[in-house]
């Protein structure tokens, strides 16, 4: 009989408080973090017999990332935005010891929101010795970092999970990201990496930004150029950096700081190229090309065409003074005598390329250290192999079959 009295008691209370106006008590709703879909597989199997590091020196950096007493089974990420199929690949590096070909994948479709994947193939032993995912990052390219277990990679802007456009190391050795550079105010055009730095241009802008890897974190440092909307690609030792867009090219030396402009030149007015390749430590020759499928091979003051198909993708082997350019149609890799000789001189065949290459090719890597003349093809569905240059003819051995 006395609980109903409190209970009415209880009601003049509320009544009066709430005469009184008293502001409610905030709610905050909880918001589901945005999750990334999974695409593709990578599976981490336990196998004390496993000999990641087999056939491999010690120092080698795909010994030294390459993780003991385990198996990866990988099924790359679809790429469902294209009739033809193939894999989701965001871009691929071979080590500058060319003991290790880093992969790099999108995880989570078209629409996103998107997470990394990175795959280390040691090329000693044939194997996937290391495997990771870099979770809420949608990374748009990747460069090896001389001398170190770190590449360098732009990261694309995820508003779902409050991510700029910026740049990131990664320490493939750990499997994480190891520092962050201040976010951009647009997204990143092109980068170059070298042993010291990191050169950058954004979309919309027209100077370069230099990040030196001892002060990654800091503000970047800025250059200025006379290059329109510019593009930077580094020499292979990276002691040279090439600024390039429509119209004009300069060449700098990395060498002091800031880098030295050692010279400056007109491109022919309607070219404007988006790719370029330096074939070895100088200036002499360089090869620039368009998406519209135009190469051209630089020598002196003298331009030269190469071919009206380029693909995207190229490498030099500077010992023996050949080019290698994939090209349109049917995946043909044309190869060129530097640097007079600009017509091709082997062209393979589509059909001898289809066993292993059911797809557009997507990199294409030169190794310096074998006698004759080896390549890694990378193809659009994520397949790899091995391309040894022979007289008017290729042998070829499947390093990676992508799961059909």
């Amino acid at each position: 009989m006395r609980a109903f009295p409190t209970f009415s008691l209880l009601a003049s209370a509320v009544l009066l408080f709430g005469a009184a106006d008293v502001p409610p008590i905030p709610f905050e709703e909880e918001t589901e973090r945005p999750a990334v879909a999974e695409t593709g597989r990578l599976l981490e199997l336990k196998d004390p017999a496993a000999d990641n590091r087999g056939n491999t020196p010690p120092g080698a950096l795909a010994s030294l990332v390459a993780r003991p007493g385990v198996v990866y089974d990988w099924a790359p990420s679809p790429d469902r935005s294209r009739i033809t199929g193939g894999a989701d690949l965001i871009d691929a590096f071979l080590s500058t010891d060319e003991t290790l070909l880093v992969v790099l994948e999108k995880v989570g479709g078209k629409e996103g929101p998107n997470a990394t994947r990175v795959i280390c193939c040691n090329l000693r032993n044939g194997k996937i010795v290391r495997g990771f995912t870099i979770p809420e990052r949608k990374l748009a390219g990747a460069a090896p970092v001389p001398g170190s277990t770190l590449f360098v990679a732009p990261q694309a802007a995820q508003e779902a999970f409050e991510q700029p456009d910026r740049l990131v190391s990664v320490d493939l050795r750990s499997g994480r990201l190891r520092e962050e550079s201040q976010p951009f105010e647009r997204p990143v055009r092109s980068f170059a990496v070298t042993a010291g730095s990191t050169y950058v241009t954004l979309e919309g802008g027209d100077s370069v930004l230099a990040i030196p890897h001892e002060a990654f974190t800091e503000t970047p440092k800025q250059m200025k150029t006379l290059v329109p909307e510019p593009r930077v690609a580094a020499s292979p030792d990276g002691s040279l950096l090439i600024v390039y867009g429509k119209g004009r090219c300069e060449i700098y030396s990395t060498g002091t700081e800031p880098p030295e402009l050692l010279s400056s030149r007109e491109l022919p007015p309607d070219f404007n190229p988006e790719w370029a390749l330096l074939p070895g430590n100088s200036a002499d020759l360089l090869i620039l090309a368009e998406n519209s499928g135009q190469a051209l091979l630089f020598s002196g003051e003298i331009s030269r065409p190469l071919t009206d198909k380029f693909a995207g993708t190229g490498c030099v082997r500077t010992a023996d003074r050949l080019l290698f350019l994939a090209q349109d149609p049917k995946e043909a890799i044309g190869v060129y005598h530097l640097p007079t000789e600009v017509v091709p001189s082997i062209t393979v065949s589509p059909g001898e390329l289809r066993p292993f290459s059911r797809g557009r090719n997507f990199r294409l890597f030169v190794l310096t250290t074998s006698g004759e003349p080896e390549l890694l093809l990378i193809d659009s569905h994520a397949n790899i192999a091995w391309l040894t240059v022979k007289p008017r003819r290729w042998q070829k051995e499947l390093l990676f079959a992508a799961p059909k």
